[in-house]
């Protein structure tokens, strides 16, 4: 799970999604401001272990499905400091 998230963007969209709770593939392009196929394969990368995802129609929401992802990020981000 460090592995995926050794990514800058990665860390990116699960700060985003600690505040938003979830969200779409266009929502997160708009808010990054990073092109869609970016997000997309960041996405991707993140589904299962960290992410879950809800189909409603032609859209896709993501959302944290790992309870461990926030405290790492906090952990992480407290490093940086």
């Amino acid at each position: 799970m460090l592995k995926t998230l050794s990514h800058p963007a990665r860390v990116q969209i699960i700060t985003i999604l600690m505040k938003h709770t979830i969200l779409n593939v266009s929502e997160l392009v708009n808010i990054l401001q990073i092109p869609q196929a970016t997000v997309s394969q960041h996405l991707s990368k993140m589904k299962g272990k960290i992410l879950g995802y809800d189909r409603r129609g032609l859209e896709v929401y993501y959302y944290i499905n790992n309870p461990k992802v926030p405290q790492i990020i906090e952990i992480l981000s407290s490093t940086d400091k």
